[in-house]
Formats: C-alpha cells, sequence, structure tokens
C-alpha cells in the first residue's frame, strides 16, 4: 500500500512538473510566464496544480492495475507526456486577455485522451494476455485470487 501511495504521488509530481520543464528550453521569461506574481504566488500554484493534476488520474488508475497490463501503464506515461508538452512548450500567455483559460483546458484534454488511449490499449493487453495465456506479474504471485486470497 505504501508503494501504491509513493507512486501516486510521485506520478501528481511528475505531471505537476512536466508544463514548466517543457518551457525551459525558450529561456526562463516562458517559465516565469506560468508563475504567478508574488502577492498570488501560492494560490496560483495551487490552482494550476489543480488543474494540472488531473492528468495524473489516468495515470494512476494504471499505475494501479500495471500488474495486469504494464505496457498500458508506460504507453499511458508516454501519451500524457507527449500531450503535456506539445500543449504548453508554445502556449503563450500574453497573446491574449483570455489565454490563461487554455491553463483549465490542456489538462482536461490531456487527461481525457490519456484515460481513452488507456483504456483502449489495457482492453487489447488484456485480451492478447488472456488469448496467449501470457503471464502477468500478478497471476505469478501466489497470494492472487486463485490462491484464495484477495487482490
Amino acid at each position: 500500500m505504501k508503494k501504491a501511495m509513493m507512486g501516486s504521488a510521485a506520478l501528481v509530481l511528475y505531471v505537476n512538473i512536466v508544463p514548466y520543464a517543457c518551457r525551459i528550453w525558450r529561456g526562463l521569461d516562458w517559465v516565469a510566464q506560468y508563475l504567478p506574481d508574488q502577492g498570488h504566488l501560492v494560490s496560483g500554484l495551487l490552482l494550476m496544480g489543480g488543474f494540472a493534476s488531473l492528468v495524473a488520474v489516468p495515470l494512476v488508475v494504471t499505475f494501479l492495475i500495471r500488474k495486469w497490463i504494464p505496457i498500458t501503464f508506460v504507453v499511458s506515461i508516454i501519451v500524457a507526456t507527449v500531450l503535456l508538452s506539445f500543449w504548453h512548450h508554445n502556449y503563450d500567455l500574453a497573446s491574449d486577455a483570455q489565454a490563461a483559460i487554455g491553463l483549465i483546458f490542456i489538462p482536461m484534454y490531456a487527461a481525457t485522451i490519456t484515460g481513452v488511449v488507456a483504456a483502449v490499449i489495457g482492453v487489447i493487453e488484456f485480451l492478447i494476455r488472456k488469448g496467449r495465456n501470457l503471464p502477468t506479474t500478478a497471476s505469478s504471485t501466489t497470494n492472487g485470487p486463485a490462491a484464495g486470497g484477495s487482490i
């Protein structure tokens, strides 16, 4: 249980760092666009982090079931990273007064697309593993449902 909590926290931290990290190559001025002014630093970072953490939901779900579908976990991390990097790397907040609204919609779109991709890949991977009787890390343990234990 402790590993699951640590892994989930690491994924939430990761998706909160990606928007800032992908802007570094444009210079510190681009990174500073995503940081609020001194008077609202804490509340601004909490607001940005709250919406950015939406992308962590499908990642945490695939992290928790990675024993049965490990490839789906890796694919969902790649999809989320690519989407966040693509949408955040060149997003200019100074271009329009309403540009900050994109900071709310980017994580929503990324979470939706990542969730759909994870679901489709997860079903395909599960069916392939079931049809070919490929071992999963969950089936190789003796504490699973087949041995009378719980998941």
